[in-house]
């Protein structure tokens, strides 16, 4: 085979080559902590196909829903699955860069929610964690028909350890049965600084 022949055919198989090796990729659902690349830290929303960063951390069912158009994650558990620590349930990761960009501020948090479909839970419950430093414990919310935002405060403890221990927990409230909900948002807003790292 000449070379008029030769290196267009090995290009075209090279090319085919990497375009096998990153197609699984394409398309690929976000996995992993809630990180931004774009250095806003006052105000970080967590929405559409990044509701996909959620993990069970129990025996929860996690499913990424689309609704009218819109992408939601809706979380579902049976009474008497979840132990009453966050972790153990489904929850939001932070990375290391929102660990260190909210230790030591007050944050407000804002879950935008509804119950999901019958039997949708009528009341859900939301705790910051960061692990050995303390956590907001579980703040309770009655949940209304339709979507609304959900908020509360917290001022996050500055960082002794390392990183990786922050997380955002939310579950419906299971008295019986099963019950599930839906969340179509997130947001992590940074207000005033409350405490100064130490050292």
């Amino acid at each position: 085979m000449g070379d008029r022949f030769f290196y267009p055919t090995a290009l075209l198989l090279a090319g085919l080559i990497v375009f096998l090796a990153i197609r699984p990729a394409l398309g690929a659902l976000p996995t992993g902590p809630v990180s931004v690349g774009n250095l806003q830290y006052d105000n970080v929303t967590v929405e559409d196909v990044d509701l996909n960063r959620i993990e069970t951390g129990g025996e929860a069912r996690i499913e990424l829903v689309r609704e009218n158009g819109d992408t939601m994650i809706q979380i579902e558990t049976a009474a008497g699955t979840l132990s009453e620590d966050p972790r153990l349930g489904p929850h939001f990761p932070l990375a290391a860069d929102l660990e260190q960009q909210f230790s030591g501020f007050e944050m407000m948090i804002t879950v935008r929610a509804k119950p999901g479909q019958p039997p949708g839970a009528t009341q859900m419950k939301v705790n910051y964690s960061t692990g050995r430093d303390g956590e907001s414990g579980w703040q309770a919310f009655d949940l209304k028909p339709g979507f609304e935002d959900y908020s509360f405060r917290y001022e996050v403890p500055v960082k002794t350890g390392e990183n990786g221990l922050d997380y955002l927990a939310i579950r419906p409230v299971t008295p019986d049965k099963t019950r599930n909900l839906l969340i179509e948002r997130v947001v992590f807003e940074r207000g005033a600084r409350w405490a100064e790292a130490a050292g």
